[in-house]
């Protein structure tokens, strides 16, 4: 297992995605220390990429060949919701390569929060300057904004919008909602026009921007794909490296004074448990020596809870030009008003094509998604076999504030799918019940671009046959009824919940005290040395939106008190 030949680095970094590209580019900027970044997915030539890869409109997150295969799911508990794959990158970038690139910070409530649960410096004075230290905006400058960050932000102008963002503005505003052109500063409940981390005529991934040619020709930055981490390697309390396997099936053991998970949500709790960090009971009925005990590795998991109401386009209000499009424009953010929220807790996603196949370019989604969720899941390995996969409980609609909000979404969703302005661009809106069904069909391939093309045809052809058939396959049902019925709505969204691809919280910050801290606010495990976590599962709770930008300011905040 151990090979003699690798030498110590100063930093060994686990897992290559947004976080950890952030962290290879920050740390082997100074010429004295030797980085190591370790990737289990394939490299990425820069300025090469794949052109799905490339594509602005997400088109490499349906193609298998980037994901993890086995990663499974209970969007609610084993005992009342199925094992569901959640697509998760593997390959240099991780997600950030493959999903949709929405820029958004959240709200400062959101980093004032993680500060009141004992992350001592990250609130939003603490991270408004790394977020500008982070992008180039090409819309907005001032005290708000970055001017020359690796990461590029822009939004689709007006002109550029859809039909159906055309016409979600108008009945937002005739609703009141006032139209928010930058949703990373101006924070009031509104419709917004989406800021996305694109180049001009490509996405700009965490690899795209921080793992340049240019940094890549670092004499100090070594980058090995296709190496898989098993467990971490301690003597005592402090560790010292990492096990390997690489893709031949041979192993290796690589050593450093400084060991940085960077991982995701859902491999980094994992990977501390496999290696003896965790909680200790659970840890010794899967005969782990126990390490370090800490009670919140696994534990605190969130993601924001989603539902999907979809309608048909209409001919005339198909988008044509979407390869080059970012999969959405604008969406919706307001205040549900439950007690116990806070403001701007739910969101509004607005899609005018789902996919790549021509059925997907047929259908508008407006998604009510929970974007602060008060319920809780959890991470725990197989006792039996702990090298196995875990079981990955997210939990949803465990706390009893989270049901009414999503079902305001849906009730919203049904008003704007009913009024005129949306009547002039789609059908009648429908609840998408069976959200696997309908993604069985989202791998690339001829049989599948066979099948859709042949339903897409039919719904054209002869638009009532061609929609009851899609209606019966996915089990959609008319959403105006679904909505006026209080039990059928909450039966609905129970049956039909699932998530997004922003997981987060479950190796959390806090402080010393709280036991079930994970790490401090500078990310070193407690209880161990030479350790840390700088990726999303140190989210004490979940942003107001999408995780992929707060992860790489969480990143660029780790990297400087990494340096000191």
């Amino acid at each position: 297992m151990t090979d003699s030949t690798n030498p110590t680095f100063d930093y060994l970094i686990i897992g290559a995605g947004a976080a950890g590209c952030v962290l290879a580019n920050r740390l082997s900027a100074r010429p004295d220390s030797n980085v190591l970044l370790l990737e289990a997915g394939g490299d990425l030539t820069p300025d090469r990429e794949p052109a799905d890869i490339r594509s602005v409109f997400p088109l490499a997150a349906f193609n298998a060949r980037y994901m993890w295969p086995d990663t499974r799911v209970h969007w609610r508990q084993v005992d009342n919701s199925p094992a569901l794959s959640l697509p998760q990158g593997k390959i240099l970038g991780g997600s950030s390569t493959v999903h949709g690139m929405w820029a958004l910070r959240g709200l400062p409530e959101d980093y004032d929060e993680w500060q009141r649960l004992g992350a001592a410096g990250w609130g939003w004075k603490g991270v408004l300057p790394f977020f500008r230290h982070l992008e180039t905006d090409q819309d907005f400058n001032g005290s708000a904004h970055g001017c020359d960050g690796p990461v590029p932000i822009r939004r689709e102008p007006r002109t550029a919008w859809s039909p159906l963002a055309h016409a979600v503005h108008a009945a937002a505003t005739h609703r009141g909602f006032p139209h928010i052109e930058d949703a990373n500063a101006d924070f009031r409940d509104g419709h917004c026009t989406l800021p996305n981390s694109r180049f001009e005529r490509s996405r700009a991934s965490g690899s795209f921007c921080y793992l340049d040619a240019r940094v890549r020709r670092r004499s100090n930055l070594r980058i090995l794909s296709n190496h898989t981490v098993r467990r971490i390697v301690f003597e005592g309390r402090r560790a010292v490296g990492a096990v390997v396997s690489r893709a031949d099936g041979s192993g290796a053991i690589f050593r450093a004074r400084e060991v940085i998970l960077t991982a995701g949500a859902l491999r980094t709790p994992v990977l501390l448990m496999r290696s003896g960090i965790g909680p200790g009971e659970h840890l010794r009925a899967a005969s782990i020596k126990v390490t370090v005990e800490r009670r919140g590795v696994g534990q605190n998991l969130q993601n924001h809870a989603v539902v999907y109401a979809v309608a048909l386009l209409k001919k005339g209000a198909r988008e044509t030009d979407w390869t080059v499009k970012p999969a959405a424009s604008t969406y919706l953010r307001w205040s549900s008003g439950e007690a116990g929220c806070p403001a701007g807790d739910l969101g509004l996603y607005v899609r005018s094509y789902l996919s790549w196949h021509a059925l997907g370019r047929r259908m508008a989604s407006l998604a009510p998604v929970l974007l602060k969720p008060a319920s809780r899941g959890c991470i725990r390995l197989d006792s039996s076999d702990p090298l196995s996969e875990p079981c990955i409980e997210f939990n949803f609609l465990e706390d009893a504030r989270d049901l009414p909000r999503l079902m305001a979404g849906v009730r919203l969703a049904a008003d704007l799918f009913h009024s005129d302005e949306l009547h002039t661009v789609c059908g009648r809106g429908l609840a998408l019940r069976n959200v696997a069904a309908a993604m069985r069909f989202n791998a690339r391939s001829v049989r599948n671009a066979v099948s859709v093309g042949m339903a897409a045809a039919l719904i054209d052809l002869t638009p009532s046959i061609g929609s009851s058939l899609l209606a019966a396959f996915a089990e959609m049902q008319p959403l105006s009824e679904v909505a006026a019925n209080a039990d059928a709505l909450a039966e609905f969204i129970a049956a039909s919940i699932t998530g997004t691809g922003h997981v987060c919280g479950s190796c959390r910050m806090g402080s010393k005290e709280d036991a079930l801290a994970v790490v401090d606010p500078a990310g070193r495990v407690y209880g161990c040395e030479g350790l840390r976590v700088a990726d999303a599962s140190v989210m004490p709770t979940v942003p107001s939106g999408n995780t992929y930008i707060p992860t790489v300011m969480l990143a660029e905040k780790i990297a400087q008190a990494t340096r000191r």
